[in-house]
């Protein structure tokens, strides 16, 4: 997933509460829908306090942003989603406004969440190896992994930007599509590094 943080700045600070592993979990899960603390803490197996002080850290660094409040029964939810916006790096990437410095942070961040989506896959496909591996009582899941490494050139450089942007909305617009809860789900990451 190419990945970059909806806000002008990012810096050292909003690195360090990304290298908590809870909270790189939690992004992740954000970066994929907006949930509440509860729904956070169901799903990655955290006290609801525990959950609450995670998105408390990650909401001061501007990593989260809280979109709604729900009344449930007695209680307010609250709702956050990650503040990272999905397809537009490649875009970011060629602002002269934006100096190094601030896009090495940016790509840290993005990178950060990436390995909260892939840690989070690989537990996931570890703890539950048989039923993957019994083709006939799992989901049809498409995952796989590959990548393709191109030189450095202003053609490459415009037909990579045009294929992420374009596979950028052609997904969005599937996962709004089908954006069902509770069923399994599977996500799609790519990104885009220097290589040599």
């Amino acid at each position: 997933m190419v990945l970059v943080v909806n806000m002008t700045e990012i810096g050292i600070e909003q690195i360090k509460v990304l290298s908590d592993p809870n909270r790189l979990a939690i992004l992740s899960l954000l970066a994929m829908r907006e949930m509440t603390t509860t729904t956070v803490s169901n799903l990655l197996g955290l006290s609801v306090q525990n959950a609450q002080y995670h998105i408390k850290k990650l909401l001061e660094a501007d990593l989260i942003v809280p979109t709604r409040n729900e009344l449930v029964g007695n209680l307010v939810e609250k709702y956050y989603r990650s503040a990272f916006e999905p397809g537009i790096m490649g875009d970011a990437a060629g602002v002269s406004s934006i100096d190094i410095a601030e896009r090495l942070n940016i790509v840290f961040a993005a990178l950060g969440a990436i390995k909260g989506i892939l840690n989070r896959g690989i537990m996931v496909m570890d703890e539950q190896r048989d039923y993957f591996m019994n083709v006939a009582e799992r989901p049809n899941y498409p995952f796989g992994a590959n990548y393709v490494i191109l030189p450095v050139n202003d053609q490459t450089t415009q037909e990579a930007e045009k294929l992420i942007a374009e596979m950028d909305d052609r997904l969005k617009e599937l996962s709004d599509k089908h954006s069902e809860d509770g069923k399994p789900k599977f996500a799609i990451l790519y990104s885009v590094f220097p290589y040599e």
